[in-house]
């Protein structure tokens, strides 16, 4: 007789173990491969939103320059609540977003994990927000107003207040640092005033006819929290030169030091004393050597006109002019086109 043999009790169990050995095996491997592909469809979502924003904002600002009225949503006044406008969020959501003069900040959260912006890419992980460093130098576009931005150089960095100054010129027109009237206004006799006088009372008025200008002309600004003009002293602070007195102690005396100096220099050299222009006579005073006495091409780029033909090329700081230096009453120091501090005429009609 010839029986067909089956599987022993044993044989099936031992098949059992084996295939749950190879399912235990397999199960983390394939939840792996499924959570990888959840991750990387999270982070594609969260890439496609940034880029996203970025071109919403770029085509904001062409309509902004197309026409100074339109509305944007691009500004430092940006929130999370605005993105579904920008671009399609689909199952993701905007944890978190700052934007100034570009998208500064994201943290997106899509399929269950959290992508934070990260050297101008989305990268996994709940990150951070990293602290704004910013250079001397550096160009930034600010909010001034709800509706306004406008570029600006940092001078200063202090936590979390940055002090800069504008690119250019604000259209307008050229105006004095003090007219006669304010002067008269103030207290002052400019007609009777001996010359001591004079240069007390411009140490005490001060530039009040450039800060009423400056104050009209920037009156929307509602998000600048201080406007005011630069001492002289503070711009210098800019070149070579003051940190070579910085080095040898003599920043007390720079207004004494830099007209010697300074002028000096420009009258024992031909090629800059016969310059016709104030791009030209940059290029001879570097030429010849000069250099540190100018401030950088970016502290002086703002002397540029606005399209308007009075805006003038040169900006007043708040610094007088010193009298035991220069023996005339009614200068003080502005920032002349070829980039370097000097003396204009600080009183007229």
């Amino acid at each position: 007789m010839n029986l067909k043999r089956g599987f022993t009790l044993i044989e099936l169990l031992a098949v059992i173990i084996i295939l749950a050995i190879v399912a235990l095996i397999a199960t983390p491997i394939i939840l792996d491969v499924v959570e990888d592909a959840r991750k990387s469809a999270g982070l594609s979502e969260a890439n496609m939103i940034y880029s996203g924003i970025n071109n919403y904002c770029a085509t904001e600002d062409v309509k902004y320059q197309l026409d100074n009225n339109y509305t944007r949503i691009c500004t430092s006044s940006m929130t999370k609540e605005n993105v579904p406008t920008m671009v399609n969020l689909g199952n993701a959501e905007v944890l978190e977003i700052e934007y100034s003069d570009k998208l500064t900040w994201l943290k997106v959260e899509s399929n269950g994990h959290t992508y934070s912006l990260q050297d101008n890419a989305m990268v996994e992980g709940d990150l951070e927000k990293p602290e704004a460093k910013y250079a001397v130098g550096d160009l930034l576009k600010v909010q001034v107003s709800d509706s306004e931005t406008q570029n600006i150089y940092v001078l200063e960095v202090n936590g979390d207040e940055i002090v800069g100054i504008l690119d250019r010129n604000l259209p307008g027109g050229t105006v004095a640092w003090i007219s006669i009237r304010d002067y008269s206004s103030a207290g002052g006799n400019w007609a009777s005033d001996s010359d001591e006088v004079k240069n007390q009372n411009l140490y005490e008025f001060g530039p009040i006819t450039a800060l009423a200008a400056m104050n009209e002309r920037t009156s929307s600004w509602n998000k600048v929290t201080k406007k005011y003009l630069p001492e002289a002293e503070e711009i210098l602070k800019l070149t070579e030169y003051y940190k070579e007195l910085e080095s040898s102690g003599e920043t007390s005396n720079w207004e004494s030091k830099y007209f010697t100096d300074f002028y000096g220099f420009l009258q024992s050299n031909e090629s800059v004393m016969n310059c016709s222009s104030g791009s030209e006579c940059r290029e001879a005073i570097i030429a010849a050597g000069g250099e540190k006495y100018i401030l950088p091409e970016w502290a002086a780029i703002n002397l540029e006109t606005t399209g308007d033909s009075n805006a003038g090329k040169g900006y007043w700081t708040k610094t007088p002019a010193n009298l035991s230096v220069v023996s005339i009453p009614d200068l003080a120091w502005d920032v002349h086109d070829v980039g370097a501090l000097s003396y204009g005429f600080a009183v007229s009609l």
